[in-house]
């Protein structure tokens, strides 16, 4: 595992980083796990990528009975090279990528102003009501957490979000509302929280999609690791 992988791996037993997300959380078998209100598989997680090397059965069966007791749905977020678990199928692969080299222009679009959130509502208006658990005012308020929206003629029509985890900073929420995508305000969004996280951190990374890892890497992200999230096998 480079150095890279292993900065974020060990980024992710930040209890602190637990504290500021405002849902359940404990570390179970010396891996931390957490609870939100959302009901989504990866809202009710546990970060086994914190181990060293392979996942004792014990440890697996832990923090699964800490999950299962507070949801349904629920995932296991494993480094690529810790799987596979007996048990579990792949529910998705998250490549982490690094801001690599320098970071690249990604013109903002004309008419387009982006900065800091004024609260919680204008941050939501892009990134989804649905979400609301994960910004509420003390979201917005907190230091460790950074909310920016783009703004076309005073409306918000996206948003992205960076995150201080260990001693990494991670970009994420990057959103933009259906009618206004193809513009180069995402990469826009994505540029603006990256030179965030570089004030914060000299390590700043994010997790995409096949779709949208072009858009990054044409930024200066690079390939630094494969996360998965696991969830149970149906028998």
């Amino acid at each position: 595992m480079g150095p890279v992988a292993e900065r974020i791996a060990a980024a992710h037993a930040d209890t602190e980083a637990l504290a500021t997300d405002g849902g359940e959380w404990a570390v179970v078998a010396g891996v931390p796990c957490e609870h939100l209100a959302l009901p989504q598989p990866w809202a009710t997680s546990a970060r086994l990528l914190v181990l060293d090397g392979s996942v004792p059965a014990s440890v697996v069966a832990e923090v699964s009975a800490w999950l299962t007791a507070r949801s349904p749905q629920w995932t296991l977020l494993v480094r690529a090279a810790q799987a596979p678990l007996s048990g579990f199928t792949t529910w998705t692969h998250l490549p982490a990528l690094s801001l690599a080299e320098p970071l690249a222009p990604a013109p903002t679009p004309p008419g387009v102003h982006i900065g800091p959130a004024h609260d919680a509502d204008e941050f939501l208006a892009a990134y989804g009501w649905a979400m609301a658990p994960l910004v509420t005012p003390a979201h917005v308020a907190s230091p460790r957490l950074h909310h920016l929206v783009a703004r076309l003629d005073g409306d918000v029509v996206g948003c992205a979000k960076v995150t201080l985890i260990g001693d990494t900073a991670r970009v994420s929420g990057v959103s933009v509302l259906p009618e206004y995508r193809r513009r180069g305000i995402g990469a826009a969004l994505t540029r603006e929280a990256s030179l965030v996280g570089l004030g914060l951190t000299d390590l700043v990374w994010l997790h995409c999609t096949d779709a949208s890892r072009p858009i990054y890497e044409r930024l200066g992200y690079r390939h630094g690791d494969d996360h998965l999230l696991l969830a149970p096998s149906a028998e």
